[in-house]
């Protein structure tokens, strides 16, 4: 094999690890995104009201009058600033934990609280035969997951779950920053009843001022796919310049064979380094997009081969 295949063949592989590169940032945005949204979607808004009604009787209005409305409820210390009371009536946004998990719906039906942490918050911890607990003044709150270590996002405040029938819901709701995320109707009605005014949460404001901050990586990814196809279109040439000046026709299909076999070694090592030196939120993306690219960059292979193998007829047709 000469110095121009080799080189192709590199340009190859580094076409199949770019594609796999900017997938990963994508995905990494997105999680960010999530992280800075504390799992709440761009539909948020939030309100404070000077209503001494406790939280257990607002999350029993809110099942009274919207049991059918998806909503989601994060409530903001405005004393206690790293703590975060999380309640949903459905299913719950969830983010990436480094251990344990994050909330899920039966959480919040019982009588009891639990708590998720960031990787950097400070709080009395307690380590009972493996089981970590939170140390609130008189109560104790079993740790059920901490979050992923991202530095670039503010990871220092712990999320508490609370329902009607547990000890965070005994609390005044004018002591806290009330965040709904939900449907736009659904969330002026909950304001219009409290007699409230509704914001936009910051992370909103700045989502949508940065929602195309992925295009470059897509439009990145979708250069390395063209690379990627370009370099396997010379590849075809460089084989049937080949099997031209040797005469030997069979050399054709052996290194189609040949080069076909290579560019899935491509792929899979592509696979298998990404998996442990990049993020995916899952590798079945991953995976996904590896096979659809290789699919196109064979597919743009085969093209040229049959292009060449119709203009070669062509030729030898004319020529008698």
């Amino acid at each position: 094999m000469n110095f121009k295949k080799i080189f192709l063949l590199l340009i190859l592989l580094l076409s199949f690890l770019g594609i796999g590169t900017m997938l990963s940032n994508i995905e990494s945005n997105y999680a960010d995104e999530l992280l800075e949204a504390h799992g709440l979607t761009n539909n948020t808004r939030y309100f404070r009201t000077d209503s001494d009604d406790k939280i257990s009787t607002f999350l029993k209005y809110l099942d009274k009058n919207y049991a059918n409305h998806q909503i989601q409820l994060h409530l903001d210390n405005n004393y206690e600033k790293k703590q975060v009371l999380v309640w949903a009536n459905h299913a719950v946004t969830g983010l990436p934990t480094e251990s344990g998990r994050y909330f899920s719906p039966d959480d919040f039906k019982g009588q009891v609280s639990f708590v998720v942490l960031g990787p950097t918050v400070k709080l009395n911890l307690l380590d009972v035969q493996n089981n970590k607990y939170v140390i609130l003044g008189k109560n104790y709150y079993s740790v059920i997951g901490e979050f992923k270590d991202y530095p670039q996002v503010e990871m220092d405040k712990y999320y508490l779950s609370t329902g009607i029938d547990q000890p965070t819901a005994k609390d005044q709701l004018k002591n806290y920053r009330i965040v709904v995320d939900a449907t736009p109707a659904v969330i002026e009605k909950i304001a219009k009843h409290y007699h409230a005014s509704l914001h936009i949460p910051s992370f909103v404001q700045e989502h949508h001022r940065d929602r195309l901050s992925v295009v470059p990586d897509i439009l990145m990814l979708v250069v390395c796919l063209l690379v990627g196809m370009i370099t396997n279109m010379l590849l075809a040439i460089g084989i049937k310049r080949q099997a031209r000046l040797t005469r030997l026709h069979d050399d054709l299909l052996r290194n189609w064979v040949i080069n076909r076999s290579v560019r899935l070694f491509f792929a899979l090592a592509t696979y298998f380094f990404l998996r442990w030196h990049a993020f995916y939120s899952t590798y079945g993306s991953l995976i996904v997009t590896l096979i659809a690219s290789w699919v196109v960059i064979v597919l743009a292979f085969c093209g040229m081969v049959y292009y060449l193998v119709r203009k070669d007829r062509k030729i030898a047709k004319s020529t008698k």
